[in-house]
């Protein structure tokens, strides 16, 4: 018969080896999806000509943005869920880091839609709207998440 110590210490242990999974990878957002309008190089150059600007391009930091606007409210909180269902077996450590991280891209998909500063005259002319990261859409529909190893 085990005592009460017993199925405690039964209990951590089992706490400290789902947890563990949680070491061992982590969440990534980024243009990560193909989408047939742009090559993944071409994505990364839009990514790196909006988040950080061009000489003619001004800076639109829809992840460095999301990230800000999210990180201690709508993250934190689905960090917290996603944790919580690995301590209880309900989530396996990869299936808690998708969790994130489809919470992240839908965030970073929202900043795309709202953030500014507004396209220059020209180029809603040219456009035929006001929707400073939104021409194709491609760089919407490539915003995805990974669940990759986290290096230490």
């Amino acid at each position: 018969m085990s005592s009460g110590a017993d199925k405690v210490i039964q209990k951590l242990q089992l706490q400290k080896r789902r947890l563990k999974q949680l070491n061992t990878n982590q969440a990534n957002v980024g243009a990560f999806k193909n989408v047939p309008e742009h090559s993944p190089e071409e994505l990364q150059k839009i990514v790196r000509w909006n988040e950080f600007g061009t000489d003619k391009i001004p800076a639109r930091s829809f992840l460095r943005g999301a990230s800000a606007r999210n990180r201690k409210h709508s993250w934190k909180y689905t960090a917290g869920i996603a944790v919580k269902g690995v301590l209880k077996g309900r989530l396996t450590g990869n299936q808690a880091y998708k969790l994130l991280g489809d919470q992240m891209a839908d965030d970073v998909r929202h900043q795309i839609d709202i953030i500014g500063p507004p396209n220059a005259p020209a180029t809603v002319k040219m456009k035929g709207r006001n929707q400073p990261l939104v021409d194709t859409g491609g760089l919407y529909r490539s915003i995805d998440e990974k669940v990759t190893h986290r290096d230490h």
